[in-house]
């Protein structure tokens, strides 16, 4: 009994290896069954016969397709047969896919100009000598360099070189202005030039405009007054207008068609206000005097015997401090707030009083 009994129990502890083997649902489609028989080789992992399938594909065949990406590529067929089609036939189609290439699209505004030998489209010099360095002794006090000290009066001197031999002396060639004197010219004509020149833009009358305005000048004004416009009262000079250079310059250049600019220091008073095309007040006011410093650069064809002197463009200088007016929102004014109605304060000392 005991020889049988120990007999079982080796027979149980002496267990044989047992060959366990995962099921694989997919196996490679090109991949024999008999490997090992003929090559001597096998797969180390039998679940995964084909290493880029999943063993329960069926499962999440929907998830994995939902991972995928279609990727819609251009038709070359299609782009070929566009590019004879005319435009309006190929809005239609991309209208068709529901692509509307005018969406985001605005009207486009032309600002096109007649080009013109008769004015200069900017200003030849519009560097402006900031301040009078003062005495020439400043030159030997101690604490700067030489040439520190020099730089303000050696810019000084060209500066007035250049405005005598680029400007004045270039004028005097021509017959109508041998006796050109730049001082008495701005004391006469400069103020008159630049009211007038305002107040032919209220009057909307182009040709009106031209005598006093250049074509420069048209084209960056003319908008505000289409679409708007302005309101203008001279009221008078504060200090006499100043020359502060004069250039003449050939345009094209060697060609004798000269062309000669003064800018001259205006302060003086004045109502200027600008509307829109409802009549809604943007800048300014029609009440309010203010006292403006500008620099303006004056224009004149001396070549032509026909050339006059015309109001061409504006220069703000660095060194000048100009406060810019924002403009306020279009619409109706808000009514004024009456000063008869008593006060948050005077309300409390009513109630105190009456004992409410």
């Amino acid at each position: 009994m005991s020889r049988l009994s120990s007999s079982i129990s080796r027979s149980i502890l002496n267990f044989k290896p047992l060959s366990i083997t995962q099921f694989s649902g997919v196996h490679h489609h090109k991949e024999r069954g008999d490997l090992e028989l003929f090559l001597g080789i096998k797969r180390s992992n039998k679940a995964k016969a084909n290493r880029n399938t999943h063993k329960n594909e069926r499962i999440f065949r929907r998830l994995r397709g939902q991972k995928t990406i279609i990727l819609d590529l251009n038709d070359d067929v299609e782009k070929l047969w566009q590019s004879n089609l005319p435009p309006a036939e190929i809005r239609r189609q991309m209208l068709r896919k529901g692509i509307n290439p005018y969406k985001d699209v605005f009207q486009r505004e032309w600002e096109d100009h007649q080009i013109t030998f008769q004015s200069a489209y900017s200003v030849i010099d519009p560097y402006i000598v900031p301040k009078f360095p003062g005495p020439f002794l400043d030159v030997f006090k101690f604490g700067k360099s030489s040439k520190d000290r020099l730089t303000p009066y050696s810019d000084l001197a060209s500066y007035l070189y250049r405005n005598m031999f680029y400007g004045t002396k270039y004028i005097r060639k021509y017959e109508d202005f041998k006796n050109f004197d730049t001082k008495e010219w701005a004391s006469k004509e400069a103020l008159e030039i630049y009211e007038k020149a305002y107040k032919s833009f209220m009057t909307r009358d182009k040709k009106e405009i031209c005598k006093y305005v250049t074509e420069h000048a048209f084209q960056k004004l003319w908008p505000d007054v289409e679409k708007g416009g302005i309101y203008f009262e001279f009221l008078g000079k504060t200090t006499p207008p100043k020359v502060i250079s004069v250039r003449c310059v050939d345009h094209p250049p060697k060609s004798g068609n000269s062309i000669a600019q003064i800018i001259v220091k205006l302060c003086t008073k004045q109502k200027i206000a600008v509307f829109d095309r409802f009549g809604n007040l943007i800048l300014g006011s029609k009440d309010k005097v203010k006292e403006v410093e500008e620099y303006v650069v004056f224009e004149n064809h001396v070549a032509s015997k026909y050339g006059r002197w015309r109001l061409h463009d504006k220069i703000e200088p660095p060194f000048v401090n100009i406060v810019k007016e924002v403009s306020s929102l279009t619409g109706p004014e808000k009514p004024k707030e009456d000063s008869t109605k008593p006060s948050v304060d005077e309300k409390k000392k009513l109630s105190e009083v009456n004992g409410d």
